[in-house]
């Protein structure tokens, strides 16, 4: 069987490298930097209790 070449692009081996930013405090919470991703819910529920959350 012969490979037919359908015009899409490989994927590139490494992507673009991540823009360098600088970590704030926004209250006592650190974001940018190398800070841990940080999560924000917007209930008062536990999301487990979809119930609940609804």
């Amino acid at each position: 069987m012969t490979a037919i070449s359908l015009g899409i692009p490989s994927v590139p081996t490494k992507l673009a490298d991540r823009r360098v930013s600088r970590k704030i405090q926004v209250g006592s919470v650190a974001v940018g930097g190398d800070a841990p991703v940080s999560v924000q819910s917007m209930t008062t529920t536990r999301t487990s209790d979809i119930g609940a959350t609804l």
